[in-house]
């Protein structure tokens, strides 16, 4: 399902619907072109390091059963930069293609580069009417060749970057990282807020992240004008749900500051608060804690930097996402994406489905035409992000596919107009009820 109500553009790029897996999943970028097909709008591999390491010791996830949370002290376990970066580059020795008896254009061009070893009618054909043909090609075929002509996604990717638990230079960690890694990525994430690597929250104190955020800016756009400016498309920084309000002015000032080139915050990692509401009998196990108790903790922090960054700095929201409720509510505070992980792990891959269901259901319930428009709804002392200067951005990107005029300036949609959702199924369309639950064995984010 890619109704347009839920495309949006954010920090340049453009994606399906708002909705991300977030990092720790995929820690070494195995399963990216996999993952691009369950229905998230983007998907954040990693946390990636510069050299292979095993992370902490085992045990190191615990799942709270009663809270429906998990606290991880994973420890950043990697294959390392060189390892991911050829996860991205796969090559295969044969190829065979299905196709009907006109090939679309890219699959013309395809053929014009590479000769066709055989050409049989296929036996799959069920249907007189038309001709289809099994295509056979052998020679040495990229990742990225096969996806460029043969398996487009529209599905995003983020890489996240960690440092080496025994590194006496994270700034470079991160730069080798961005070197290696940046543009096989629509955006690349420096992370510098898990709790389970010594040191790496310091990192956030203002000195330490102006210093650490100018060499890489530096880096970045040195590769960037060296590669034509393909190198890293934007660079985040992800932070901690338990910084006090001085050190969040701090990483605020620094991201609003164009000289260190951040185009975005992740808001926030895991947590190492423990809520006395938490049943579960191993709730005191050391590590980041993430899932429904974390929820309220990350969304009040993504109020907080809406307002601090007055809506001009782009957020990813995550932590306690389960349901298109959560989902939402953390739009209204501010993000413009959201992430999921643990939510997975109690209910399945079809939540993302269910998730995107819903939001087109709440969003349209509201008025709201787009996701865009929903952003900061419930942070409304913000005044830098007007319903027309969204709106104006969401016109632009999408106006040859509305097959309608819209007013220069919007106000809320009419009840009776409220279950209507652009270039996709009513939300009450009974034939997209997904009864899908995946595997529920992963662990939490990182």
């Amino acid at each position: 399902i890619k109704p347009i109500m839920l495309r949006t553009t954010v920090f340049g790029v453009h994606f399906d619907n708002p909705i991300g897996l977030a990092a720790g999943f995929d820690k070494n970028c195995e399963a990216i072109k996999g993952l691009q097909r369950l229905g998230f709008g983007f998907i954040e591999g990693g946390s990636v390091t510069p050299l292979p390491q095993p992370g902490n010791d085992q045990p190191r996830v615990f799942r709270l059963f009663e809270d429906s949370a998990v606290i991880n002290r994973y420890g950043f376990p990697s294959i390392g930069a060189d390892a991911v970066a050829k996860n991205f580059q796969p090559t295969f020795n044969f190829i065979s293609i299905t196709v009907e008896e006109v090939p679309d254009e890219k699959l013309q061009r395809f053929f014009e580069a590479h000769q066709p070893q055989s050409v049989k009618p296929s036996t799959k054909n069920d249907d007189p009417n038309t001709s289809i043909y099994r295509i056979d090609f052998r020679g040495k075929f990229s990742q990225s060749l096969i996806q460029k002509f043969l398996m487009p996604s529209t599905c995003k990717v983020g890489i996240n970057l960690g440092i080496n638990k025994t590194s006496n230079n994270p700034t470079n960690d991160y730069c080798v990282g961005v070197e290696k890694l940046g543009h096989y990525a629509d955006y690349v994430v420096i992370n510098v807020s898990s709790p389970n690597t010594p040191g790496l929250r310091d990192l956030q104190r203002k000195t330490e992240l102006e210093k650490m955020l100018k060499h890489i800016s530096r880096r970045v756009g040195k590769k960037n004008k060296a590669s034509g400016g393909m190198s890293c498309k934007a660079l985040l920084l992800k932070i901690s749900p338990d910084l006090n309000d001085d050190d969040l002015q701090d990483v605020v000032d620094v991201v609003m500051d164009p000289k260190y080139g951040v185009k975005g915050l992740i808001v926030s990692n895991t947590t190492i608060s423990r809520p006395e509401s938490l049943q579960s009998s191993i709730k005191g196990e050391r590590g980041g804690l993430s899932g429904p108790p974390l929820k309220n903790l990350s969304t009040e922090m993504i109020k907080k930097v809406f307002r601090l960054t007055d809506g001009r700095v782009p957020i990813i929201g995550v932590g306690g996402v389960s349901s298109a409720e959560d989902v939402y509510e953390k739009i209204r505070a501010g993000a413009s994406l959201v992430q999921l992980y643990t939510g997975l792990v109690y209910q399945g891959l079809g939540l993302v489905r269910r998730m995107k269901k819903g939001l087109c259901e709440l969003l349209a319930r509201d008025g709201f035409i787009n996701v865009q428009m929903a952003v900061g709804a419930d942070v409304p002392d913000v005044t830098n992000k007007t319903i027309h200067d969204i709106f104006k951005g969401f016109e632009s990107f999408h106006r040859q596919m509305l097959p309608l005029e819209l007013p220069p300036v919007l106000g809320n949609v009419p009840p009776s107009q409220s279950d209507l959702v652009l270039g996709g199924e009513s939300p009450g369309d009974k034939s997209d009820q997904d009864t899908d639950e995946g595997d529920d064995s992963s662990s939490a984010e990182e």
